[in-house]
């Protein structure tokens, strides 16, 4: 992994280069670390795929506070990790348009960054591709790699089953336990439904007869059986996200 830290005050460097390189040593992992003063400096050799996430601190000093560097970074890469370290808690909400992954209160503390790299790992660890073998029309088949932010949601059918895009309806033959195996165990996928699961991310509502709104016009249905659970799961996926984005 490479992180950047870009802070200007000294001891905070210094604090952060040694938390982290703790606690990757505990994992067995190797960590390579750039550091720089200031947003101005980092975006002079920042591009996409530069490095794995950025810890960028809120209240830089300069011409760029750590927010203007943030947006610029989102102007390159909307996926990228954005860690905001500040002295200041209120600064938090200031975070949430920038979708920072999390909000860490100087002087960062052990447990406290520990808690951000095991999410740091989770997402670098998750697929972002879902890759099936389609069927067309004519029964001939293909591969195809299916971004999941483009998954509304999946259902069995006879023979196999479908996957519902933004974009257009997938049929491939092989089995529903097979493809959900591959989704990531992050609570974005749920199985509201024997043979459906759903993408909480393009929810809008779930009503109290089980009717799921995905989006404008997508609807699904919960099982009753499974109602209760499918509730509780999407409120804690919401929490979740709220606070991956720096709402606390």
């Amino acid at each position: 992994m490479h992180f950047a830290i870009v802070e200007d005050l000294k001891s905070d460097q210094e604090n952060l280069i040694n938390l982290i390189r703790e606690d990757c040593a505990a994992h067995q992992e190797n960590a390579d670390l750039s550091v720089y003063e200031s947003g101005e400096a980092f975006l002079k050799e920042f591009r996409r795929g530069f490095c794995s996430a950025v810890f960028l601190d809120i209240m830089l000093k300069g011409e760029m506070t750590g927010l203007d560097t943030a947006w610029k970074i989102r102007e390159t890469d909307e996926e990228i990790p954005i860690i905001f370290t500040t002295t200041e808690r209120n600064f938090a909400l200031e975070s949430y348009g920038v979708h920072a992954m999390d909000f860490l209160v100087k002087p960062v503390q052990a447990n406290a960054l520990s808690w951000c790299l095991k999410r740091l790992r989770d997402v670098l660890a998750a697929p972002v591709v879902l890759t099936v073998r389609s069927i067309a029309e004519d029964r001939t088949s293909t591969n195809r790699m299916i971004p999941l932010d483009d998954i509304l949601y999946m259902e069995s059918v006879r023979n196999g089953l479908l996957i519902h895009t933004r974009k257009d309806t997938i049929r491939t033959g092989q089995t529903y336990a097979d493809v959900v195996r591959q989704l990531p165990n992050s609570g974005r996928f749920y199985e509201c439904s024997r043979g459906l699961t759903v993408n909480f991310s393009f929810v809008s509502a779930i009503a109290e007869n089980g009717e799921i709104s995905l989006g404008k016009k997508e609807r699904i249905f919960c099982s009753r059986r499974k109602l209760k659970e499918t509730l509780a799961a999407y409120d804690h996926y919401q929490f979740m996200a709220m606070r991956s984005e720096g709402v606390r």
